[in-house]
This record gives structure tokens, C-alpha cells and sequence, in this order.
């Protein structure tokens, strides 16, 4: 097993009931999101979430177990915070040809509904929809998207269906449309969590300070399951405005990196990425490995880094310490993926990408889903038995999902 899967199943294992009251007491005052998905890397010597996604997708890629899981999870969630709710409308993404996405939808739509007294259908932001649109998918099934139009303070589908509440699959690069602001209804997770308002700078500075208090119930050192960071605003990349400050504060980084490696004899080289500090889809990210990386960045570079999804100009960045990832199948690099809901993990999936290094990030074409509940072990190679490890993975998931339900 590796140095930090072994650590930490040691320390768990003796903190088991410590760890599980600590967290109780957390969600109590902090209530966890609906759904959550927390990217992990692990690379040998240290273990640590690099992304949480608040409307995560894929949930296509989840295990008929999974599924299961999921179900009983969303039945406690709406029993105990919204009893009263039985219509309840999916909003997702303005997608119509993406079929992966919109499989995506679709089975969240059948987890939610598997609870009888429920009405679950899925509305849709597109304005061109006349009332409803079926899309046929790959899978074999097909969705139905209903228009959505706004009555007084309500959301409502132009066929006249009234959403208890709102459950969003949408991330809100953008600002959330007029049609959604101050409404009656509920929209779990609230739209201010979206993209146009929130800071992955912000999730991990919540995420570090909870890092540090979990660390002193198992006795470890923090950075062992957390990755330094830090953050720049009003960048502009194509003329390379305050690109300096960048350069400077990844330098900083660098340095701290280089000292822990040093204080636990790694050999390995430092590097780190730069993110936008919001957004998703693996857009404007780019590895570094000293600060004239940044300084000399071409025009190909900079053109990559300049926009997000949405056309939206990326001008505030994260700097992550990179962490390389020695977790592989069949030799292609991977990262777990943890699913949550309700503050409690129902899912593991890996993301696998063999046209990619063990160094950058893995969320890229050529990317493939595989499930730890569908996944011959044996092609795994991960430094460990994967029954010690998931538990590793799941209070990590958890820890980013309580840094999330602290920042609404």
C-alpha cells in the first residue's frame, strides 16, 4: 500500500467514531448541498480532492448499485427536509445534441423518481421549445424537455405542471436567467453556488481550514490531504496583464512544494496548474513548472487560457499545486471521482485518460468512465486494496462536500 493509503486507513481506522461524530456536527451546521461531485488525485505520498463540482453530471457513469444508493439517499433527503414536496422539476444545462450530457439527465430524472408519490419532469431554459421536445439517445431511451415560462412568482411548463421545488443541473457559468430570480420556489442547489458567483479559490481556502481540524483528530500533517493554492484576479491573457502577480504567486507556491518535498525526501519535480478560479469542463487550465512558464507563454497559450464555457473572458485564476497521479489502469492514468448526496457518498467513479501523462489533468477528450462497482480489480493498480482505500476516498469527499456547504 502506499505511504499516505496506508497512513491514513491506520488513523481512520482507530478515529473511526471521532471522525464520524465530527462530521455529524459539521453537516448539523452546515447543511450539506443536494448533490456534489469532489475530483481526487492521488500520487503516492499524499492524497487531496483538485475539484467539487456543485450540479455535477455523469451520473450516466454511475453502477446499478450506485443508482440504488442514490434513490435511498434522495427519499431520506426529501423526507426529512421537504415532506410536503411531490412535484418536483429537473432544470439542466441547454443542451440538445450533447447525448452523453442529456443521459446524464435522465438518470438523475429516475433516481429522483423511483419514490412513487413523486412527479419529476425536466424543464428546460432553451426558449425555442414549443411546449415540449423528445430527443431519442444512444442509450436506447428517450428524454422529454418541457418548456418552462414564469407565472407571478412561479415556475411553471407552458403545459401548466407547478414545481414544488427546483432541483438545478445547471452550473451557472452565467449569470441565472431573470426567469429564476427571486421565485417562491425553492431551486436546490441555490443558484448563487453557480459558476457566475462562485470561486474555487474560496472552496479551498474552506476546504484547507477543515483539512487542518480533521488533521488534528488523526494526528497528520494537513498537507498530506491537501493541495496548497493561490489565487489572481483581473488577469488578462491575451495582452498579459498582470501576468506578473501570477508569476509571482506560482513561484511562491513552487517554493512551499519544494519544501515539503524536501521534508519528506520526494524526488519528484514540483509543478503546478493554473485554473480558472470558476468554471467547469476542463477549459483554460494549464501546467507549470517555475514561473517563466507563465512569463514566456505563447499566443496559443494564452488564446487557450483567455475564455471560458459560454464565451464567458476568463480573468481571475487558481494556482493548485499539481499532484501526479500514480493511479493507474492498465497503465492509462486515472483520478477518482466521488459522488454525494445529502453529504453522504453513494458513488466512485474513475476518470481514465491513456492519451494523457500522470501530470495534467485527465478531464480531456479521450477520457473514458469506469466503475468501481463494475471494475475487474485486477486491471487496477492503485497502491492498495481498493476496500482499505475507499473509505480514504470517501471522507475526502465528504471534507470538499462540507467545504461546499459552507460556502452558500
Amino acid at each position: 500500500m502506499s505511504f499516505i493509503y496506508n497512513l491514513l486507513s491506520d488513523r481512520i481506522t482507530n478515529k473511526k467514531s471521532y471522525i464520524s461524530d465530527w462530521f455529524k456536527e459539521k453537516f448539523n451546521n452546515n447543511r450539506p448541498l443536494f448533490y456534489n461531485s469532489v475530483d481526487l488525485r492521488h500520487s503516492g505520498f499524499k492524497v487531496a480532492p483538485v475539484d467539487n463540482n456543485c450540479f455535477p453530471a455523469g451520473f450516466n457513469n454511475l453502477s446499478n448499485a450506485a443508482k440504488i444508493r442514490a434513490k435511498s439517499i434522495s427519499n431520506a433527503f426529501f423526507d426529512a427536509s421537504y415532506p410536503e414536496v411531490k412535484n418536483i422539476l429537473i432544470i439542466p444545462e441547454n443542451h440538445t445534441r450533447n447525448d452523453k450530457y442529456l443521459e446524464n439527465v435522465l438518470t438523475l430524472q429516475e433516481i429522483i423518481a423511483n419514490n412513487p408519490n413523486f412527479n419529476v419532469i425536466i424543464g428546460s431554459l432553451i426558449k425555442d421549445i414549443d411546449n415540449k421536445i423528445d430527443i431519442e439517445l444512444n442509450c436506447q431511451k428517450k428524454i422529454t424537455l418541457h418548456k418552462i415560462v414564469r407565472k407571478n412568482n412561479k415556475i411553471i411548463t407552458s403545459s401548466g405542471f407547478e414545481a414544488d421545488i427546483i432541483i438545478s443541473n445547471n452550473d451557472f457559468t452565467n449569470k441565472p436567467d431573470i426567469i429564476l430570480q427571486d421565485l417562491e420556489q425553492n431551486i436546490i442547489p441555490a443558484t448563487n453556488i453557480g459558476w457566475y458567483n462562485r470561486k474555487k479559490s474560496q472552496h479551498f481556502t474552506i476546504y484547507k481550514s477543515l483539512a487542518e481540524e480533521l488533521c488534528k483528530i488523526i494526528d497528520i500533517d494537513p498537507w498530506l490531504i491537501n493541495a496548497f493554492h493561490e489565487n489572481t484576479s483581473n488577469i488578462d491573457f491575451k495582452d498579459k496583464t498582470n501576468i506578473e502577480d501570477l508569476a509571482n504567486k506560482t513561484d511562491l507556491i513552487l517554493r512551499n512544494i519544494k519544501s515539503k518535498y524536501k521534508e519528506y525526501n520526494i524526488k519528484s519535480d514540483p509543478y503546478c496548474f493554473i485554473k480558472a478560479d470558476s468554471g467547469t469542463y476542463g477549459m483554460a487550465i494549464m501546467t507549470v513548472k517555475s514561473a517563466d512558464d507563465i512569463l514566456l507563454i505563447n499566443k496559443k497559450q494564452r488564446n487557450k487560457m483567455n475564455m471560458l464555457k459560454g464565451n464567458i473572458a476568463n480573468n481571475n485564476v487558481i494556482i493548485q499545486e499539481g499532484i501526479p497521479t500514480i493511479d493507474n489502469i492498465n497503465k492509462s492514468p486515472l483520478e477518482p471521482m466521488i459522488y454525494i448526496m445529502n453529504g453522504v457518498v453513494f458513488g466512485n467513479i474513475f476518470r481514465v485518460n491513456g492519451g494523457r501523462d500522470q501530470n495534467i489533468s485527465l478531464n480531456s477528450a479521450g477520457m473514458e468512465f469506469k466503475n468501481l462497482d463494475n471494475l475487474n480489480v485486477k486491471e487496477l493498480n492503485i497502491g492498495g486494496n481498493i476496500n482499505n482505500i475507499l473509505p480514504i476516498y470517501n471522507i475526502l469527499g465528504q471534507l470538499s462536500a462540507l467545504a461546499s456547504a459552507s460556502e452558500s
